[in-house]
């Protein structure tokens, strides 16, 4: 929910605790007796609950199940799909859980009604179903919505008492798609010992709305990563044996007798209500609340650009995926002559390319002024999106400054926020964080511009007058760009778009392949001659 719309976590709480899909769903947990169920409520909302055997819940609390790689699970590609970096950990019990069901669920996706309003929920380890599930539901949706089919409802995903599900790097991904992030919620009880297992010292880390519960019928919804770990570590000690699920349905009974004010009331009555300092006292952050409170606009106001700017990027993606029979966007874009209605793409296009260019530049200059790492772990994620925005967008600029007859040394040209960016993020990366699958795009963001000087040299290369030590010269530029190429194939950091039919990188490929002749043997030319390529992804 939005700062616009809630001035605080009391308000957002308050009204979330109003809402009677949330009792209604717990019911229908409790009523479910088998893994899942579907019914609708009163109001005719799609309800969809999933249950897990306490068998699986004592299991997980004796620590059997530990975080494991995304890439280790085909049955999770939809999570990452067209993402740079797509690995994520995961807890294992979601993964069974999820994966013991894949084939009832591809069923049942088929006999939701999309166009009418879905609640996806469940408790404790249920959760962790009811989240994935959602998540490939929000998937389906942005399929459709490339296509221009908006008939579909996405979901809504409640959880009560779910313990966190993945690390750092799938918060990233949910992150990154606003529309997926805004519907995921958990209602998470004071003494709700599976939901507070996993502390701040361990990888995992929420996403989505969490909303906290007393017995009193207090109530405070955080969306703050830091806040709500330091309520969960709270939570969690100290420990106790009792693994009964809090009863949520009375707890909300609590709430509807309970009204909730904020800060100093009208009447002046109240300066903290005490049924609400049972939540401060959980998670020991009233001080960084009201740091949060005096910065929260400014904020608000930033992360909404971010999320905007996002917005622009899913756009540009789906462009990205239309593009790609026609030698993909690199090659759409720097076509000189286009039909009536490329020109309206490449229009849209470039509309969405300047008001990111325009976001960033502003950005860098921002950060120019104000060095100091305020807000780091905000930052961090802000970085991580102009990271992105750079690999998405640069090779348009580099297409643009190629389209020109006659345009030469991009680098040298270089537009500087491009290079602020790459700069900024660099304490960030990761070196030794290998990949094994392909990126949907390409780490290097001047890899285009590489491909275009090799093109060029090619030209010079054919030249009859050329002097021997131009020649070397030459060749030894080109050689330097095989081993480029085929250094970033073997470590995945080119997309698999560079080998579509007609892009700039296949043609200069044939070029070169003509000019050193059919004998020629190289790492780059076994790979290519054999076809290695079109298994790459």
């Amino acid at each position: 929910m939005s700062e616009n719309m809630f001035g605080c976590e009391v308000e957002l709480g308050k009204f979330l605790g109003s809402i009677d899909i949330i009792p209604y769903a717990f019911c229908a947990i409790l009523e479910t007796c088998s893994t899942y169920e579907l019914r609708k409520s009163p109001s005719g909302i799609q309800v969809l609950a999933f249950n897990c055997s306490s068998d699986y819940t004592t299991r997980f609390l004796d620590n059997e199940f530990g975080l494991v790689s995304s890439e280790e699970h085909k049955a999770l590609d939809f999570i990452s799909a067209g993402e740079v970096n797509p690995s994520f950990s995961i807890n294992k019990a979601a993964v069974e859980l999820f994966e013991n069901l894949t084939n009832d669920l591809g069923h049942l996706k088929y006999k939701l009604e999309a166009e009418r309003p879905l609640v996806v929920t469940g408790r404790g380890l249920g959760g962790y179903v009811a989240i994935l599930f959602a998540l490939w539901l929000h998937q389906a949706v942005d399929v459709k919505e490339s296509d221009d089919d908006w008939s579909s409802k996405r979901p809504v995903c409640i959880t009560f008492g779910c313990p966190l599900v993945g690390d750092e790097n799938l918060g990233r991904i949910i992150s990154k798609y606003p529309q997926w992030e805004s519907r995921f919620l958990n209602v998470v009880a004071k003494d709700d010992r599976v939901a507070s297992v996993f502390s701040s010292n361990s990888r995992y880390r929420p996403f989505g709305t969490f909303l906290f519960c007393t017995e009193s019928g207090a109530r405070t919804a955080f969306q703050d990563q830091d806040l709500i770990l330091a309520v969960l570590d709270k939570m969690g000690l100290p420990r106790t044996e009792n693994t009964e699920t809090p009863d949520y349905v009375k707890l909300f009974g609590a709430i509807r007798r309970k009204t909730l004010h904020r800060g100093v009331s009208e009447s002046g009555e109240f300066n903290k209500p005490e049924y609400f300092r049972d939540l401060i006292d959980i998670g020991g952050v009233e001080e960084k609340r009201k740091m949060m409170r005096k910065g929260n606009r400014k904020i608000y106001d930033q992360t909404k650009k971010v999320n905007d700017m996002k917005i622009k990027m899913v756009n540009i993606e789906m462009y990205m995926n239309m593009t790609r029979s026609n030698g993909g966007i690199y090659d759409f874009y720097k076509k000189p002559n286009k039909s009536k209605e490329e020109i309206h793409i490449e229009n849209k296009i470039t509309s969405h390319q300047r008001a990111l260019t325009k976001h960033w530049q502003d950005f860098v200059e921002e950060t120019k002024q104000r060095p100091q790492r305020e807000d780091a772990k905000m930052r961090k994620r802000w970085l991580y999106n102009g990271h992105n925005y750079r690999r998405m967008i640069e090779p348009l600029s580099i297409a643009e400054y190629y389209k020109t007859v006659g345009n030469r040394d991009y680098i040298g040209q270089r537009p500087p926020h491009y290079l602020e960016l790459e700069k900024l993020l660099k304490p960030y990366i990761d070196p030794s964080n290998g990949n094994k699958k392909a990126a949907s795009l390409t780490q290097d963001s001047c890899f285009w511009a590489y491909v275009e000087e090799s093109i060029i040299l090619l030209t010079y290369l054919k030249k009859e007058d050329l002097s021997h030590n131009l020649m070397n010269n030459i060749k030894g530029k080109l050689d330097l760009f095989e081993e480029y190429v085929m250094r970033s194939i073997n470590d995945y950091s080119v997309s698999p778009d560079i080998f579509l039919t007609g892009s700039s990188f296949m043609k200069w490929w044939h070029e070169y392949k003509a000019c050193k002749g059919s004998s020629y043997v190289s790492e780059l030319a076994r790979y290519m001659n054999n076809g290695s390529y079109s298994l790459y992804k």
